[in-house]
């Protein structure tokens, strides 16, 4: 395992994430989707594998980007944003894509560790979408109904991770 590689991965995403959330909130949303696709860039860079990444990292982030159409389809969980596709803002779909990349390098330690995988996923994510909800460029009809959704979509996109080679 390189750390200093990991290290990279996670503070590019990092950086990322902080930019989509800061820049929606301070009315910069497209700051998040630059900073995101010069991570990706970046993350592809580095990577020596890219067709196996690539389908990785798009196969988790449709899955992702349908989850959180249906939240704010339905009003559970909506993002206040100008630049949507579908429901979502533009820079959640660059966020899940460069999330997505944690897969093919970072969270390789979850492999056949189900339980962890699901805990790590269930507690730590859910979380950061309620960033949202506090900063004021989310909304939630419940709630109780949307964490409770995210912890255990998150905990089960984790599971299953864990379960595939």
């Amino acid at each position: 395992m390189n750390f200093k590689k990991i290290f990279i991965i996670l503070s590019g995403f990092q950086l990322t994430w902080l930019s989509c959330i800061f820049g929606q909130y301070f009315s910069i949303p497209l700051l998040g989707v630059f900073i995101g696709i010069l991570y990706l860039l970046f993350f592809f860079y580095l990577n020596k594998d890219r067709k196996n990444t690539l389908k990785i990292i798009i196969f988790i982030s449709l899955i992702g980007c349908i989850f959180d159409n249906l939240l704010s389809f339905f009003g559970i969980f909506v993002i206040n944003s100008k630049y949507t596709l579908i429901y979502i803002p533009i820079w959640l779909i660059i966020l899940w894509l460069c999330f997505s990349s944690l897969f093919v390098e970072v969270f390789l330690f979850l492999k056949n560790r189900p339980i962890i995988s699901f805990l790590l996923g269930f507690f730590l994510v859910p979380p950061t979408y309620y960033v949202g909800i506090v900063l004021n460029i989310a909304n939630s009809s419940s709630l109780i109904t949307a964490m409770s959704l995210m912890a255990f979509f998150w905990g089960l996109l984790f599971f299953f991770y864990s379960k595939f080679k």
